[in-house]
């Protein structure tokens, strides 16, 4: 069977001879040694559970290594093995990109591990070795058995600056997990999110607050399943920006779109006495579409929403 530290790019290296293999391959000569194009800020963990395809691995591992053209990183790759008692296995990537100047350069690396998933104090040990010490340290979560992520937290979690995972991708609420310190955990769903909450709140702004709040009887959120998280996110939102705390009276709802809708995310708010605000996103389109007739008279309005990159995406769960 093919492991994901099989598909993933780089030379193959024993793991204790990444360090050295590293050093002189930044260091080279004085001529042409490569050192001063690579000043990490960060450490960045991209930590895959079992169940990861070797296509959503590759994809994930290239949205890592174009965030560190934009934020110079140290990438760890963490690669479970498909069955357990095997020999941890280490690769070593690096790439050098020109930047938007055309007269800077900035180079990153990936250390990447083959582990057996009971490794846990092996592991630890050994991303210690491979961590940058002195920079901060994020950590993605990739499809990780919730038991697994747990055990995690004593050790491989214990210094890190922000936790992230894609409630989109996850079989489970890794959100509800019982963290030390659940302010450093991030949700990519939520980070997704932000044009579409931009977009939709400078629109709604210029409706009179009294007038969003009046007589509000139900928020439906309706999505396909591929979008379940920014679902969640979407209904948090709209309901801290339009429902009061002490109010239970207002029905919410997420609701799963129908397998062949053309539709992807929207969500309808109704009113007493016939009014509304229908908002969709439609598959494969930058167009969304919002209605309302608030005022008495309805409103349509095609509102154009440019989605995040992925490396966007974690930037903004990263830093905000």
């Amino acid at each position: 069977m093919t492991e994901l530290i099989d598909v993933l790019p780089g030379i193959e290296l024993p793991v204790g001879a990444v360090s050295e293999e590293l050093s002189k391959m930044w260091g080279g000569n004085k001529e042409n040694a490569l050192s001063e194009f690579r000043a990490s800020q960060m450490n960045l963990v991209l930590h895959f559970g079992r169940t990861v395809s070797s296509e959503s691995a590759k994809a994930r591992f290239e949205v890592a290594v174009r965030f560190a053209q934009r934020y110079p990183s140290r990438i760890i790759v963490l690669c479970p093995f498909s069955k357990d008692n095997q020999p941890m296995q280490a690769k070593l990537f690096s790439q050098c990109f020109i930047g938007d100047s055309h007269r800077e350069m900035c180079c990153c690396e990936a250390l990447i591990l083959g582990f057996s998933s009971e490794d846990n104090g092996f592991l630890f040990n050994q991303v210690s070795v491979w961590l940058e010490s002195d920079l901060p340290i994020y950590h993605w979560f990739s499809e990780v058995r919730t038991e697994r992520v747990v055990k995690y937290f004593d050790h491989l979690l214990k210094r890190v600056h922000r936790i992230v995972f894609d409630s989109n991708i996850e079989s489970y609420p890794i959100r509800d997990l019982p963290w030390p310190n659940s302010q450093k955990v991030v949700d990519l769903a939520r980070a997704r999110l932000l044009p579409i909450r931009q977009a939709i709140g400078q629109y709604l702004s210029g409706i009179p607050f009294e007038l969003l709040r009046k007589e509000l009887c139900v928020i439906n959120v309706h999505f396909v399943p591929k979008r379940k998280g920014d679902a969640f996110h979407l209904m948090q939102w709209l309901e801290y920006g339009l429902k009061s705390i002490e109010d239970t009276s207002i029905d919410s709802k997420l609701i799963e779109l129908k397998p062949n809708s053309n539709k992807s995310l929207c969500f309808e708010i109704q009113y007493g006495h016939g009014q509304f605000i229908h908002w969709t996103q439609f598959e494969d389109s930058s167009i969304s579409h919002l209605t309302q007739n608030l005022g008495g008279i309805e409103k349509k309005l095609s509102i154009q929403i440019k989605p995040l990159l992925p490396e966007q995406e974690l930037s903004e769960a990263f830093y905000f």
